[in-house]
């Protein structure tokens, strides 16, 4: 079980600024909260070392134009689905979560109805799946930085498993975009 962190207030106040401002020098954070350079230095280094602080460069999904999809599940083993879309592009995170759904994932792409096809085939259609709700997130009230691949690597082989999309219903069908690794890939993000 992990320990509730010993952090006090002057590192709280040195975590909203970074916050607010990742970019915000040392020497502007100690002026603020009434610290030497280096005491707000070590603080940092403190924080980075307990796991509190990391970087995380990805996309500013707010600004990105793509749609998220939010994606409540009922299910027998949540780090199985987990592991299996983790390879997907359109995976942008999962948690394992108490309560009657048991899984939430955010899925990330150019076009709605792509995203329902990955649910519908690759979620839905599990044995071990006994309930799937999904909604599209309309706003977010902050920026939210999410990993997100970028570069795609080819391979012949789909992260989903399967042969290829052009045996795909849903891809012969237009309703999805197909997938960037095996090159079946109609959208333009991943282009």
């Amino acid at each position: 079980m992990p320990r509730v962190l010993d952090i006090d207030e002057k590192d709280r106040m040195i975590l909203e600024l970074l916050e607010k401002d990742p970019e915000m020098s040392q020497s502007e954070i100690a002026k603020i909260v009434g610290l030497s350079q280096p005491s707000v230095g070590s603080r940092i280094k403190k924080l980075k070392e307990l796991g509190v602080i990391s970087h995380a460069y990805g996309l500013n999904l707010k600004k990105s134009g793509l749609h998220i999809l939010k994606v409540d599940i009922k299910c027998k083993r949540p780090s199985d689905i987990i592991s299996k879309l983790s390879r997907c592009p359109f995976f942008l995170n999962g948690f394992v979560v108490a309560g009657d759904k048991n899984l939430t994932l955010f899925l990330g792409g150019e076009d709605l109805t792509t995203l329902e096809a990955i649910v519908d085939k690759h979620i839905r259609s599990k044995p071990e799946v006994y309930n799937v709700e999904a909604g599209i997130i309309v706003r977010s009230e902050k920026d939210v930085v999410m990993p997100i691949k970028m570069y795609i690597e080819k391979s012949k082989k789909a992260p989903c498993g399967d042969v290829s999309c052009n045996n795909c219903l849903y891809w012969k069908k237009d309703l999805c975009l197909g997938c960037p690794i095996t090159g079946h890939y109609r959208g333009k993000f991943w282009k």
